[in-house]
């Protein structure tokens, strides 16, 4: 704190303000710090809103960033008047951000208006660029290297205005426009009401793309008895197929919509958004959904190797800014609350294949997942477990996960075959109570309970045997992957009956096969690797088979 009070001190003798602002701003991005501050600061906020006519723009900038972070709003007033003024064009969305973060609505109508006069000032821009660089059909993506984050303190050393400079025409300034535009829609929107889109298109569906595990697509393709069907290598592709058939599978991880007439987008920031105009997305989404005159609300996912994590961030917002612009209204880039994610997938030859996420279709499958661990098994991983497992299942069998985390391998097991009674033992006390939440939301689809046990399964001791364990048996250290393979069998001897059925995920399969091996009353019947990078494997033992 004594270093805040530091930077506060010299902002007041006015030295090196510039440098001194974005080190001030940087500390009280810390919680506990920014209170210390706001306290310290108090009511006065007089220097940092005399800052916000200082001659140098990047001090207005960083000024007015400050005092959005005081939460303080008594400064609303001079914030809103300070953007008015405004004329250098990358600090105006720097303004509004600060607006952002106090209770603004009673100038809703003004950033309204705002809204309009962008949008009227650059729509013959964006129909129409002018002078653009990077057009040809194979330039490569645009990663900054030439500009900078709006969070950067680097670059964006001219003052770009509205009406452009000589060096600049409207057009290279026009992403701050953009971007001042975008964050107005952002914030009229939060205080508007709106419902979310019906998704209606389920018999027959859209064109779908189904991920799944890469090695087993078939077990999702051979559930899905509609359209035609095609398992690739990770993925099940679907044409004329039945959601209300395929949102009852629950072997595959995401469904993605391919966008009618898409193909592979080159280019830089400003012909990707232009390419994604061109397909209407807008349009599609109105037609997979009940009638409705709200804007979608979406996000942009990119997954681009090629694009330096850091540097992803503000080149999405840059398209998505764009993309706004050009779609009049239809779309909305948003922050939270969004109703589809619009993903463009990097090829090996650096073009964009986008395709459609819809948080807008009914999935349900997994609910029940109410809480989560760090080590908790995914409940497509699971599901397709248990249904690779499906020819060992018996009806109303007595089983019991040894190691059943929140139990989610355990519930997906009840939900495929009925069993009663059913166990599942952990010594760690807070995955047992997530559990116990979890098992209750599947109360409706299983009545019979589920018995959770806070106990080390090498201490559990039950009255009579069990006909099944099925667990996912936890990493050992290196080198004692088989003394505890060996442990785990001899111990599930004293709690299994004859011909008992042991479905196991391991991440170490070779060492589980030998002490199944050199354990006498165990047999392998079934080996399926899940994952080639963990080496995670599912294997099904029998007990004196």
């Amino acid at each position: 704190m004594a270093r805040v009070e530091q930077l506060l001190e010299q902002i007041r003798k006015d030295h090196d303000v510039r440098q001194n602002l974005i080190e001030l701003r940087q500390n009280i991005s810390d919680e506990s710090l920014r209170r210390r501050f706001i306290m310290q600061l108090g009511d006065d906020d007089s220097l940092l809103i005399s800052l916000l006519k200082h001659e140098d723009p990047k001090v207005r900038r960083n000024a007015a960033l400050i005092l959005g972070m005081t939460e303080n709003e008594d400064v609303l007033p001079a914030l809103m008047e300070a953007w008015e003024r405004e004329k250098t064009l990358y600090v105006r969305e720097d303004y509004l951000k600060a607006v952002s973060a106090l209770d603004y609505r009673e100038y809703l109508p003004r950033l309204k208006e705002r809204i309009h006069e962008l949008s009227e000032m650059m729509e013959d821009s964006l129909e129409h660029p002018v002078q653009e660089n990077h057009t040809q059909e194979n330039a490569p993506l645009e990663t900054e290297e030439n500009s900078v984050p709006a969070d950067s303190e680097e670059g964006d050393s001219g003052e770009q205005t509205e009406t452009g400079s000589a060096e600049n025409p409207l057009w290279d300034n026009n992403r701050h426009l953009l971007a001042e535009l975008s964050r107005l829609r952002r914030m009229t929107e939060r205080y508007e009401k709106h419902e979310r889109h019906h998704f209606i298109k389920m018999n027959p569906a859209p064109e779908l793309l189904l991920r799944t595990n890469v090695l087993h697509a078939d077990v999702t393709a051979g559930q899905i008895t509609c359209g035609a069907v095609h398992a690739m290598r990770g993925s099940v592709h679907v044409k004329g197929g039945d959601l209300n058939e395929i949102l009852k599978i629950r072997t595959w991880t995401e469904c993605l919509l391919p966008i009618p007439g898409a193909r592979p987008i080159t280019g830089d920031e400003k012909m990707i958004a232009s390419k994604l105009r061109d397909l209407k997305i807008g349009n599609y989404l109105n037609y997979l959904h009940e009638a409705s005159d709200q804007p979608f609300r979406y996000r942009i996912e990119l997954k681009s190797p090629s694009i330096p994590a850091e540097k992803k961030g503000e080149y999405i917002r840059r398209i998505a800014a764009r993309l706004d612009a050009l779609e009049k209204g239809k779309l909305l880039n948003s922050d939270s609350d969004y109703e589809a994610e619009l993903r463009l997938i990097e090829r090996k030859d650096h073009s964009l294949i986008p395709m459609l996420k819809l948080f807008t279709l009914p999935d349900q499958r997994f609910s029940y997942r109410k809480e989560t661990t760090a080590q908790s098994t995914s409940a497509p991983l699971a599901a397709l477990a248990v249904s690779l497992a499906a020819p060992y299942l018996k009806q109303d069998a007595q089983i019991l996960d040894p190691f059943c985390g929140v139990g989610t391998l355990l519930i997906e097991r009840c939900l495929q075959v009925p069993a009663d009674p059913v166990y599942g033992v952990d010594k760690f006390a807070e995955a047992i109570e997530k559990a116990r939440v979890n098992a209750e939301a599947i109360q409706k689809e299983r009545h019979a309970p589920i018995h959770y046990v806070n106990r080390d399964f090498f201490d559990f001791t039950h009255a009579y045997p069990f006909d099944e364990i099925i667990t996912y048996l936890p990493d050992t250290q290196p080198g004692e992957e088989k003394d505890f393979a060996v442990r785990f069998l001899k111990k599930a001897e004293t709690v299994l009956g004859s011909k008992a059925a042991l479905i196991l995920l391991t991440n170490a399969p070779d060492a589980l096969e030998e002490a199944a091996a050199q354990t006498e009353g165990y047999s392998v019947c079934r080996k399926y690797l899940l994952n080639e990078r963990s080496g995670c494997t599912e294997i099904i033992l029998t007990k004196n088979c």
